[in-house]
């Protein structure tokens, strides 16, 4: 049996990226991260919106931040960094496991 972990996922992408497939790629990500868990398992989604780039990366100086709260399996973020990593509108994303309370 699986462990479900508590995550904190923060993907930075292109703001050159047009909405609806910006839109589109949430939607298909928010899936991903479900992995049919069911309703509790569904993570939180928050626009964080376009922000300044600390530091140009691939010539962009502004990037639209997304964050997730989500609960994974530690075994499945594998094949999702990868899928990302694919993905040539993503910039940077970021998996933090939160603390056990």
């Amino acid at each position: 049996m699986t462990t479900l972990r508590d995550y904190e996922v923060t993907i930075v992408m292109s703001a050159q990226w047009d909405d609806d497939s910006r839109k589109k790629f949430v939607t298909e990500f928010t899936e991903t991260l479900t992995q049919g868990e069911g309703e509790a398992a569904k993570p939180v989604m928050q626009d964080w919106g376009k922000r300044l780039l600390a530091y140009p990366i691939r010539k962009q100086t502004d990037a639209i931040y997304i964050y997730f709260d989500a609960q994974l399996d530690p075994e499945g973020i594998r094949p999702i960094e990868q899928n990302l990593n694919y993905n040539e509108n993503i910039l940077r994303y970021l998996f933090v496991r939160k603390e056990e309370k």
